[in-house]
């Protein structure tokens, strides 16, 4: 069974983090778990977490009921969610639900501001991280544009 901790390290937001770090954002972490099916995200609710996969897997979609359209899934310990939450205040862009049975750590985002106080480092770190990952997002949602014009022609 995987631990927080190895959640945590395999975690590509925590990319350039020493023990000290991760330790610290251990502390500061909830153990969830969530059923097949359950929602842990819902679009257009208040963002107020970050989610590091422990086990299992997720689906991400975009839309109400019948018309959710999937957008990825996460399978992989310490793939990640909701962390857009950090960087701004708008609300979810999309859902999370429990593809099968789900281990998280959850990190609220209040706890986490209290904790970039005492060690700025891990706000530094994290936020670049964010950054990396947005960047390699846009790249692939452009390739998605790309193909969809390319295969209307």
């Amino acid at each position: 069974m995987v631990s927080g901790v190895e959640a945590l390290a395999s975690s590509p937001l925590m990319n350039g983090m020493g023990e000290d770090e991760l330790s610290a954002l251990l502390r500061t972490a909830e153990e969830r778990a969530y059923n097949v099916g359950e929602c842990i995200i819902e679009e257009g609710k208040p963002s107020d977490c970050l989610y590091i996969l422990v086990a299992g897997g997720v689906v991400v979609t975009k839309g109400p009921g019948d018309d959710q359209v999937l957008i990825n899934t996460l399978d992989q310990c310490g793939d990640f969610f909701g962390e857009m939450s950090l960087i701004d205040i708008l609300p979810h862009s999309a859902n999370v639900c429990a593809r099968d049975n789900v281990r998280v750590l959850a990190i609220p985002k209040q706890v986490l501001t209290t904790l970039f106080i005492r060690v700025p480092r891990i706000q530094m770190t994290l936020v670049l991280n964010i950054a990396r990952n947005l960047s390699l997002r846009l790249c692939e949602a452009d390739e998605r544009i790309a193909e969809l014009v390319h295969g209307k022609e």
